[in-house]
């Protein structure tokens, strides 16, 4: 009985990474990875896969200057960061990330 109670409350517990696995999180983790500043990333299309790993698109921003004009040019990856829940004390692994 204790054994199916343990199961049950891990079970339970495992599924909450995405409300303790904030934004600003994954977008410091993710800064860190790229080597890019913080402030720089757009964390978009975040999805979690309901146990342990959160997948999301980052996308840096940058104003280049082309003379008198400024664009807007940005970089995006496909990332994954695992941990992050109860089961992991909401420590995270380094995210993983793919450039798209």
């Amino acid at each position: 009985m204790s054994k199916m109670l343990t199961i049950a409350a891990s079970l339970a517990l495992a599924g909450c990474a995405n409300q303790i696995l904030s934004d600003d999180h994954i977008r410091r983790d993710t800064a860190l990875a790229l080597n890019v500043a913080p402030e720089a990333l757009v964390i978009s299309n975040r999805q979690y896969d309901g146990f342990a790993t959160t997948y999301y698109t980052a996308s840096t921003r940058a104003m280049v200057k082309h003379g008198k004009h400024v664009n807007v040019v940005g970089i995006s990856f496909r990332c994954r960061i695992e941990g992050g829940n109860l089961n992991s004390f909401g420590l995270t692994n380094p995210p993983e990330c793919a450039r798209l």
